[in-house]
């Protein structure tokens, strides 16, 4: 699980996401920051298209306006008209009647000049006459001339529904009413087409045009629900003459945008309600089309990495884990891929280099087989030539004391010595054979040794008689006690052999332990020898001890073998490990194949 764990974590096409992220996510941010100020580019256009028409409009309106007031003007000058005022008392009735067609005529031609212009009125209360472009000339009322019509000169008013725009002498002095006024009504529908033809557009919520501080303002209302709430806003607070920005009713600015255009040194302003779904219309096209980008964008690296998951991940993860497989101890692969490309290449080496694997494996293995068949064979080939004479001298001695049937007894015994260790057929037997053989090798020794050593030889479980190990394990072990521990002992000697089986832990343990007299360095020696199997400095003695450690091995695995240590008894403590269950290799059959 590890080894998964840590392929994972470092996997090549988890990182390669990562950087395929990492190296795309500026692209989208920066096409967003593209797109926002492209938007916001586009909104201020539209917003400056409008104002700047509203501008324009204002200015031709406020020239038009101009123009009257230039015609007004030149007529309080007009030198006929001053002539009528100031003569009319001593003027003949016909000379009277005479500039006052003239000046009518002069009203007319003001009155033609635009189609804004309904009529031309002239005023002259000092002499109580009126003349009007339309409507000829007459007596003059009091009533005629209020002075809520003189409040503003030369802009636009508003009275009894009227647009007006009054001018009369400034320098000029009286009490109450000036002598000379001239009057010009416009045509409201006609300033409401001019307005709506020049400003009006799909994204005009409502239109204000307004024309001064005493003039009602036109409105042009295309959204039923602005009615209400624009009349009364702009009922209640008409903006000053020198109010350059007007602030929107509060409950429409989320749903409107609101412009105001107005010009320096005039009362005429225009305030814009651009409703956004239709201003930005275009704009919502083109944020349809960001998101169609954007999601189609998403949907090309999805597929794009899914190939590569596909063409390179799955390929590489396969041959992982095959790796890992192996690393299981299985073998018996053949990995395929389907394309003839680099993975097909690798694929191919890889099956190659795995029936390789498996042949360097099985002869390294027939090696070790045929090395512990030598070893053995060298072991049996080791008869101790100092046991062999003192066998034979124990022979003689029993036939000079003329002990034949000891004698023949201990010579039988010497011979299935004999037989046991130069035996071919088999390389492993029985445990119970196994064991018989170190007692009649322990019952060979105490020809020698009876008077001065004891043997406490446990009879061995009838449950591990069945066992199979290989030959000559315990012999050696017994006959290291001997040489080493017991050779020089005078009396009261012990050799101890014990078996204890541990079925918890799956395993047999043989103990040979003596009384001898080993040194403390003697036994450190053998244990390290014991552990470091390659030491080249082993002593004949030693060599059966430590060939036993490694059959063991290498039959029951690194957890069997030879264990050394000090014995309750005082000398050493050999243990003999096996772990039967932990069978690695068959040496005979191994051996016969």
């Amino acid at each position: 699980m590890k080894l998964s764990r840590k392929v994972w974590q470092s996997s090549v096409y988890k990182r390669l996401i990562i950087a395929f992220i990492i190296a795309t996510i500026p692209i989208y941010i920066l096409a967003g920051i593209l797109y926002s100020w492209a938007s916001n580019l586009l909104r201020q256009d539209i917003m400056d298209s409008a104002e700047t028409q509203s501008e324009n409009y204002l200015r031709e309106l406020n020239d038009t306006i101009s123009r009257f007031n230039s015609l007004q003007y030149d007529m309080l000058n007009d030198n006929y008209l001053n002539k009528l005022v100031n003569t009319y008392d001593i003027l003949e009735p016909y000379r009277r009647i005479e500039l006052i067609h003239f000046l009518r005529s002069k009203l007319v031609s003001m009155r033609n000049s635009s189609e804004l212009i309904v009529d031309t009125r002239l005023y002259l209360p000092g002499i109580k006459v009126e003349i009007s472009a339309v409507d000829g000339y007459g007596y003059l009322k009091d009533e005629d001339v209020p002075v809520a019509k003189l409040h503003d000169p030369y802009n636009v008013i508003s009275y009894n529904n009227k647009l007006l725009i009054v001018a009369y002498p400034l320098e000029s002095e009286f009490d109450t009413i000036p002598n000379i006024i001239i009057e010009m009504e416009l045509r409201p529908s006609e300033i409401q087409r001019g307005f709506q033809a020049a400003l009006k557009k799909d994204y005009s919520g409502a239109l204000i045009l307004g024309l001064g501080t005493n003039a009602e303002n036109m409105y042009i209302i295309n959204d039923e629900k602005l009615e209400e709430p624009i009349r009364k806003h702009y009922g209640r607070s008409l903006p000053s003459k020198q109010a350059t920005v007007r602030q929107p009713p509060a409950k429409l600015d989320q749903t409107y945008i609101f412009t105001h255009s107005s010009l320096m040194d005039s009362s005429l302003y225009v305030d814009h309600y651009l409703y956004k779904p239709t201003m930005f219309k275009t704009i919502s096209e083109y944020y349809k089309w960001f998101w169609l980008f954007f999601c189609m964008t998403i949907l090309m690296v999805a597929l794009y990495l899914y190939y590569i998951n596909k063409i390179i991940n799955k390929p590489m993860v396969k041959l992982v884990r095959a790796f890992k497989r192996i690393e299981e101890g299985n073998l018996e692969l053949n990995i395929r891929h389907d394309k003839e490309d680099e993975f097909g290449y690798i694929y191919e080496r890889f099956n190659e280099m795995l029936i390789n694997l498996k042949i360097s494996i099985d002869e390294v293995y027939n090696q070790r087989i045929h090395l512990q068949n030598a070893e053995l064979k060298q072991l049996q080939s080791q008869i101790n030539p100092h046991f062999l004479y003192n066998c034979l001298f124990s022979i003689i001695r029993l036939i000079k004391m003329e002990k034949d049937d000891e004698a023949v007894n201990f010579t039988n015994q010497l011979a299935k010595y004999f037989q046991f260790i130069t035996r071919n057929s088999r390389d492993t037997v029985p445990l119970e054979n196994e064991v018989a053989h170190a007692r009649n090798y322990v019952m060979l020794q105490l020809a020698r040794f009876s008077d001065r050593v004891s043997v406490e030889f446990e009879e061995l479980p009838a449950s591990l008689k069945p066992y199979s190990v290989p030959r000559l394990i315990i012999q050696p072990l017994v006959e290291n006690a001997f040489v080493h521990g017991l050779e020089n002992v005078l009396e009261g000697g012990i050799l101890r052999v014990t078996f204890v089986d541990v079925p918890e832990h799956e395993r047999l343990v043989i103990v040979v332990e003596d009384n001898g007299e080993n040194s403390e360095e003697g036994l450190e020696r053998l244990s390290a020898l014991v552990m470091d199997e390659q030491n080249k400095q082993i002593t004949q003695e030693i060599t059966g001890i430590l060939n036993v450690h490694k059959r063991l091995r290498y039959k029951y695995g690194p957890e069997s073998g030879i264990k050394v240590g000090r014995s309750a008894l005082g000398g050493v403590k050999i243990e003999l490990i096996i772990n039967p269950k932990a069978v690695t290799a068959d040496v005979s059959n191994a051996n016969r194949g």
